[in-house]
Formats: C-alpha cells, sequence, structure tokens
C-alpha cells in the first residue's frame, strides 16, 4: 500500500476529530468523601463519560444506564453540588436492600457503596434520569497509593 501525503492528512484527521469528541465527552473527578468505599476512596480520580456528548451517544449511555454503573449525579437534593453514586434501580423498579428500601416510580435509585456514610436516595428519594450526568468508565487512585 502506498502512503501518501492525502492518505497521512487524513488519518492525522480522523485522529484529531477522536481526541476532539473523546475530550469533549470525558470529565473527571476527585472523590472528597467516603460514601463509596471501598470502590473509591477520596483522592481517587473518577474518569467519566457524560452522558450527553457525542461519545456518550456512541455508547448509548443517555438512554440505558444500567444497575450496578457508578454515575456522576447532580444531586437533586443538594443545591449545586454533584456526587458519585451507584445506581441500584431504575425507573419502574422497586429496590430494597436490608432495612432499607425505595418504592417504585420514575428516576433512578442512587445510593453510596459505604450506607452509613452516603445521604442518598434512601434519603432524598429518586434521581431524576436528567440528573445522571454521566457514567464512570475508570479510575485513578493517587500515586502514593
Amino acid at each position: 500500500m502506498l502512503i501518501t501525503r492525502e492518505r497521512t492528512l487524513a488519518a492525522l484527521l480522523g485522529a484529531a476529530t477522536v481526541l476532539i469528541v473523546a475530550a469533549a465527552s470525558l470529565e473527571r473527578h476527585v472523590v472528597r468523601g467516603e460514601s463509596m468505599k471501598p470502590t473509591l476512596l477520596p483522592r481517587d480520580t473518577a474518569i467519566s463519560v457524560r452522558v450527553r456528548s457525542p461519545l456518550g451517544a456512541m455508547l448509548r449511555l443517555a438512554r440505558h444506564p444500567r444497575p450496578g454503573d457508578i454515575a456522576v449525579i447532580e444531586l437533586p437534593w443538594e443545591h449545586d453540588l454533584i456526587g458519585i453514586k451507584r445506581l441500584v434501580a431504575g425507573p419502574g423498579d422497586a429496590w430494597s436492600d436490608g432495612g432499607d428500601s425505595v418504592r417504585t416510580g420514575p428516576g433512578w435509585v442512587a445510593v453510596g457503596d459505604q450506607r452509613t456514610l452516603s445521604t442518598d436516595s434512601r434519603h432524598h428519594g429518586r434521581v431524576p434520569t436528567g440528573a445522571i450526568r454521566a457514567i464512570m468508565l475508570a479510575k485513578v487512585a493517587p500515586p502514593d497509593r
């Protein structure tokens, strides 16, 4: 195969486009609290993809978050606060775990993995689907851990 200037430029343009789409679609959040222990510890960085982004659309996250996903949420019970919680039940699904339960209804049940340290759907009810900002893809621990 002959490598031409046009093919090289096309490949570079394609790579640049992919990087721009990824950069516009990804978020990073440094964990401050302990509500997601042991999954996420303070100072871990959560890398997530925005659900309303080109990459989120390609991954179908805007329509299909799943129970078990860790989500970055605009917490409806805290003005201007972003939280990281695990989605445990979707719209229309009831949820119970031990003595905790959330009735069926619209929106998602979002709880912390460390229930004793988390303020979540058990206290404030379901999270509207529109409040789910991003789905976590990976975590990065600080260098000293």
